[in-house]
């Protein structure tokens, strides 16, 4: 394990990446208005919440970019390839765990596949700007 073969600066850019995504994932712009009506709701109830939970939110988005960054340093050869593969699996771990939750809570299938979506673009997404910028 060596730390010093990350890219700090790519992991912030991949953490921005996650957070902006996300911010456009769940607008209007693409998915926003599909996921208020299945989960029942309007857009006005729809509150990003106060400033904890933007930070608590960059904070998770941080963790996963930096676990990322941490896996890609364990291969042999790093590069945007490599980052996309890895985030690529990453995010389908995450979603089949998070498929666990929507089976038991009855969820709305085309709820399930907004919510993976973002995991998994996301995390592709961060791979490949890790990858680049890593190796």
């Amino acid at each position: 394990m060596n730390l010093s073969e990350i890219n700090y600066l790519a992991v912030l850019v991949a953490t921005l990446s996650t957070m902006v995504l996300g911010f456009l994932w769940y607008s209007p712009v693409l998915f926003g208005n599909a996921w208020v009506k299945l989960r029942n709701m309007k857009m006005e109830e729809m509150k990003g919440g106060g400033p904890i939970t933007y930070i608590l939110t960059a904070l998770t988005a941080l963790g996963g970019s930096f676990i990322l960054a941490f896996l890609l340093t364990l291969g042999s050869e790093t590069t945007w390839l490599t980052g996309l593969t890895i985030g690529l699996l990453i995010g389908l771990s995450i979603s089949l765990k998070i498929g666990m939750n929507y089976l038991f809570e009855n969820s709305k299938l085309q709820l399930y596949f907004i919510t993976i979506g973002y995991h998994l673009v996301s995390y592709m997404i961060a791979g490949i700007i890790i990858g680049a910028w890593q190796s």
